[in-house]
């Protein structure tokens, strides 16, 4: 089977450094490198269209079957605090619709697999490549307008309706549909309405994450110049305004006095368009000497993170999922953060108590607080949990994302010879 990915999103693990303007790394880019990988490892054949920075190659084999092209139209190097630089998915589709002419004649796709999140440039793309390369395509939402975006600005929320119906647009003509919930795929059906049984759960996977030793963990933290001896309150992912970073320094700010829990370090991992912005943030609330920034990591230094942090904190307006929680609690960390989307489930699944009502500071503080105080009782939950979220989020999504493809092109396994990609 051959595949066209289109995504803007992506993860280039052949570099150790990412300008955050280009979209610094999250999950959605890891998650979206990995399923191709694993796919591509199972015999489907993918060519990925997808945002690059300068120095990239233009196009490169990741591995036998997965072919990695930066497809981006030139545009002009202008800051944008939300999307990084002003015009980059634009300038992909544009990218993106001229390089597709041709495939009809030179590879044609037997499926066109588009990743979308709650921005209206990739979901335009499935309805206008489907009918360039002559095959049809399927739909992710990583974010869905319908179900759980919170729009980011003045304009986006002005822009929300349009984007909203371009959703039901894309959904409508998709010839499947996957969502990372089965929260999601349940509104999304209702409110289009949508057959049920064409929307398919492919959540993110753990992948191989898994926790190293803590001393270790806690020495690999140092040399990043997180202080030793004191509680780290941790942060991941893309310094961006829906993943809250605001009340993630307003939460430091209260927490000597209304965490209970000995003084901590915060530790910033990741970078993001609005960096900066967070920075003056902090040095305005006088914490300079409280946080650690560590910058963009690659992703194979995330179970060591994980692993030395006493508690991860999520306080995202929106959250699909929430792959960075999973990795947190797979490695064995306590994850507190506000009750949406996605951290409903999965954080929900398995600690609860701390999970607060979005924009309650004052109550993540305590719950933070007490992920750190009572931190023998929080760690055994999630030891425990462990198992039943490997199950959930583990090896099994490739065999699911496979099923995803049969059904969408129809090839059906079972009875017969079966199916092969």
């Amino acid at each position: 089977m051959r595949v066209l990915r289109l995504t803007p999103f992506f993860h280039h693990d052949c570099v150790t450094a990412w300008p955050a303007e280009f979209d610094a790394v999250g999950g959605m880019q890891v998650q979206i490198l990995r399923l191709s990988r694993e796919l591509a490892d199972r015999g489907v054949e993918q060519l990925v269209m997808t945002v690059g920075f300068p120095g990239l190659p233009r196009e490169r084999v990741d591995r036998p079957g997965l072919r990695v092209r930066v497809t981006r139209a030139p545009l002009p190097r202008l800051r944008s605090e939300l999307t990084g630089l002003v015009g980059l998915n634009q300038a992909w589709l544009a990218a993106v619709l001229t390089a597709c002419a041709p495939l009809r004649r030179t590879w044609r796709p037997d499926l066109v697999h588009v990743h979308a999140d709650g921005q209206l440039w990739a979901l335009l793309a499935g309805p206008l490549v489907s009918r360039m390369v002559g095959a049809p395509y399927c739909l992710t939402l990583h974010c869905s307008r319908l179900a759980s975006y919170e729009p980011m600005s003045r304009f986006d929320r002005l822009q929300h309706r349009l984007v909203a119906t371009a959703e039901r647009y894309a959904l409508r003509r998709a010839r499947r549909v996957s969502t990372l919930t089965a929260r999601t795929a349940d509104t999304v059906a209702r409110l289009l309405p949508l057959d049920r049984a064409l929307v398919d759960v492919l959540p993110d996977s753990v992948g191989d994450v898994r926790p190293v030793t803590r001393p270790e963990a806690g020495e690999y933290l140092r040399s990043l110049g997180v202080p030793a001896g004191r509680p780290v309150v941790g942060w991941v992912g893309r310094v961006a305004h829906e993943k809250g970073w605001r009340d993630f320094v307003a939460m430091a700010e209260r927490w000597d006095a209304g965490s209970g829990a000995p003084g901590a370090v915060f530790a910033v991992v990741g970078d993001g368009p609005q960096r900066e912005r967070m920075r003056e943030a902090v040095e305005a609330a006088g914490l300079a000497d409280r946080f650690a920034f560590t910058g963009f990591l690659p992703h194979d230094a995330v179970p060591s993170v994980m692993t030395a942090l006493d508690v991860l904190v999520m306080p995202s307006a929106h959250e699909e999922l929430g792959g960075s929680a999973l990795e947190a609690m797979v490695c064995g960390t306590p994850v507190a953060g506000y009750a949406v989307g996605g951290l409903r489930d999965t954080v929900g699944s398995v600690t609860p108590s701390l999970l607060v009502p979005r924009g309650d500071v004052p109550a993540l503080v305590r719950a933070a607080g007490d992920a750190v105080t009572d931190a023998e009782r929080h760690r055994e939950t999630v030891a425990a949990a462990v198992p039943d979220l490997l199950g959930r989020y583990g090896e099994d999504t490739v065999e699911r994302a496979l099923e995803h493809y049969r059904l969408a092109v129809g090839r059906v396994s079972g009875g017969g010879a079966g199916w092969a990609p």
